[in-house]
């Protein structure tokens, strides 16, 4: 499964940037898409919350190895 993000505007009014996520298990694939359907959301919006909440997780752990505490 291929995923083409459209848009990203995240901390950068304006910038779009185009790029691919490959899905190369099915069980997560079928998963994304039952989920897709069940909420009626598209599997990209999906992807884009997880990989936001992935880079999320990243940079608060990064933020408690050098001693920052801050629970946003």
């Amino acid at each position: 499964m291929v995923i083409k993000s459209k848009n990203i505007q995240e901390n950068h009014a304006g910038s779009k940037e185009n790029f691919m996520i490959c899905v190369t298990n099915p069980m997560l694939y079928d998963r994304l898409h039952t989920l897709s359907v069940e909420y009626s959301l598209s599997v990209e919006s999906l992807v884009n919350v997880a990989v936001k909440r992935l880079v999320n997780d990243v940079d608060f752990v990064r933020g408690l190895r050098i001693g920052k505490a801050d629970m946003e």
